[in-house]
């Protein structure tokens, strides 16, 4: 412990990663039981759509609002406050579980989602405070993932049964949350940030430069097609393989935990050994696949269909991650490429609760019609990916050249 304390005085890096490892762990303890605990609260599943979509939406404008006005120095103070605030709402929802109170339920969990968001868009923009190198970036992803699957092994063991004469609930995940949230806020705040003069945000300037590279636009629309897919379909995970699939909270915990730990390994070997270097192929793959997919549902309506699709988007969903962002994202110029993650970010958010608006208002139609929105916005985006795919490899011809 000695050890570990003195490393967050003299690593400021190393207390970063550390905050985010106990924030991550807190995320997985309840973020994948959350939905379940709104469905046992009386919501039904259109409003838990609703509830999930619009806090990612405040989520980007705030973010948004936080990249342009908030300064990096004052940026973990913001976070601290957000942590407060989460742990309060969280505790609020805590009381009133079982309560039959919808109206402040689902008011308090439209918050607590948004603050969850809002913290995780906000360590980066923290963390090139304190070094801009590749290695911490890829260390924050790792700690992010790991962690917050280890929250979610942690509790899928537990649920269902009686420790010390607690029974270990979808409100016990929820305090679980809490606590790891309060350890990651005292980790947060003993961090101690040198504030370096940076040059104010323009936006003229950055709009200027957006305009003179229009394909960044394009990127964030593709970007934008593929997150509303997911959320189409995998907006409410566990309602789905608890619902619709009918298998039980523990079996679908371990199945989207297992297929997400061989999704981060099968993603380290597709880098390394099953990378094609026609990136239409990458593209087959990855969203190829899923429209023929799409495509059995609807016309099968059939539930084994249905499950090997999820499963191979869950397989899938880390691999191939390098056809689109990886250019962008490293040959923008370095003044706009915090703006550029943030809008990648934003968009991405955006997709998905657009996305899950529509699973929520199909989620109980037959299984064909469950599938129709994600089949068609599918197919429009895979059009739109392939021409994206052709403009980048033109840039990347001319960059070669020069």
């Amino acid at each position: 412990m000695v050890i570990v304390m003195q490393k967050l005085k003299d690593n400021k890096s190393f207390c970063l990663l550390f905050f985010l490892a106990l924030f991550g762990f807190s995320i997985g303890v309840f973020d994948n039981y959350r939905e379940l605990w709104m469905s046992a609260n009386y919501l039904s599943t259109a409003t838990i759509s609703h509830v999930i979509s619009v806090s990612c939406i405040v989520t980007v404008f705030v973010l948004f609002y936080f990249t342009i006005r908030v300064s990096t120095s004052k940026l973990k103070w913001g976070i601290c406050v957000a942590l407060v605030l989460n742990m309060i709402t969280g505790t609020l929802l805590i009381c009133l579980n079982d309560s039959g109170n919808l109206f402040f339920i689902k008011f308090l969990m439209f918050f607590n989602i948004a603050f969850n968001q809002l913290i995780l868009a906000s360590v980066y923009p923290l963390m090139m405070n304190i070094s801009k190198n590749d290695v911490l970036y890829t260390k924050k992803s790792f700690i992010e993932s790991l962690f917050s699957k280890l929250g979610f092994l942690f509790v899928a063991t537990l649920l269902g049964k009686t420790i010390f004469h607690i029974f270990i609930n979808y409100n016990t995940c929820l305090l679980f949350s809490i606590v790891f949230n309060f350890l990651a806020f005292l980790v947060l705040i003993t961090l101690q940030i040198e504030c370096k003069s940076t040059e104010n945000f323009n936006m003229q300037r950055t709009v200027d430069y957006f305009n003179s590279n229009k394909i960044l636009y394009f990127f964030l629309f593709v970007n934008f097609l593929g997150d509303m897919i997911w959320g189409a379909i995998l907006g409410m995970p566990m309602l789905l393989l608890t619902e619709n699939l009918h298998f039980s909270s523990n079996f679908a915990s371990y199945l989207i935990l297992g297929l997400g730990i061989a999704s981060n390994i099968l993603s380290m070997l597709i880098v390394k050994y099953f990378r094609f270097k026609n990136d239409h192929n990458n593209l087959f793959i990855k969203y190829g696949i899923r429209v023929i997919l799409y495509v059995f549902i609807f016309v099968t309506n059939s539930k084994i269909f249905l499950f090997i699709t999820l499963m191979y988007l869950l397989l899938l969903d880390c691999p191939y991650n390098f056809i689109f962002s990886g250019y962008f994202i490293n040959a923008v110029d370095e003044k706009y490429s915090l703006f550029l993650t943030t809008l990648k970010y934003c968009s991405s958010l955006l997709g998905k609760a657009i996305g899950t608006f529509f699973c929520g208002m199909v989620f109980h139609l037959s299984l064909r019609m469950f599938v129709f929105p994600a089949l068609v916005i599918s197919m429009i985006h895979y059009v739109f990916a392939t021409i994206l795919i052709k403009k980048r490899n033109i840039l990347v011809k001319k960059d070669n050249k020069i």
